[in-house]
């Protein structure tokens, strides 16, 4: 249970950044910028605790620092560099287009593994992509309900995150029953 920790705080702080971007209309481009790059900073350190944890598991390794990666760089940027709401949007995008690609990227990494796969967490992990990517693309376009955009596609990154663990733990037993025989 302590090794799952990081990746549930993780989650959780992604979609409290979600939460904050759905409510944060009235709210000044500095504060916008600043309260979500402290809160993916703290995200960042969680997912970089994540991967260590999952050293051992080569693609989750991996998943969890590009993402963690990501975050940071993401929050330093809305630290240093963001100075307008169009700079915030195209950072925000930039952000989401990873984001779907590296969800596609994973899945195809599992393929990769030679190992059984779930189709059905497969399958979830493309639309997640796909969908990310499209709501991007939507957040770009409709300025009127951009930050609630995003923010929801924050909440289902988190949400993600956060289901994921489940599974993964379902999983673990089986690998140590096969292990025994």
């Amino acid at each position: 249970m302590k090794k799952n920790i990081p990746i549930y705080l993780y989650g959780l702080i992604t979609i409290l950044a979600g939460v904050f971007l759905l409510f944060s209309n009235d709210s000044s481009l500095n504060e916008i910028t600043f309260k979500l790059a402290i809160t993916l900073l703290v995200g960042a350190f969680f997912a970089f605790a994540t991967a260590a944890f999952r050293q051992n598991k080569q693609v989750q390794f991996a998943y969890h620092t590009m993402h963690a990666f990501a975050m940071l760089l993401y929050a330093i940027a809305l630290l240093f560099f963001c100075n307008s709401m169009e700079r915030f949007i195209n950072f925000t995008f930039y952000l989401f287009i990873f984001y779907s690609f590296s969800e596609i990227i994973l899945c195809s990494w599992i393929f990769n593994l030679a190992q059984k796969v779930v189709f059905k967490i497969v399958l979830i992990r493309v639309l997640l992509g796909l969908v990310v990517g499209i709501g991007a693309v939507i957040a770009l376009n409709f300025k009127l309900v951009t930050l609630q955009v995003f923010g929801v596609l924050f909440v289902m990154l988190g949400a993600n995150i956060m289901l994921y663990v489940p599974v993964m733990k379902a999983k673990e037993p089986i690998k140590m029953l096969n292990k025994e025989l």
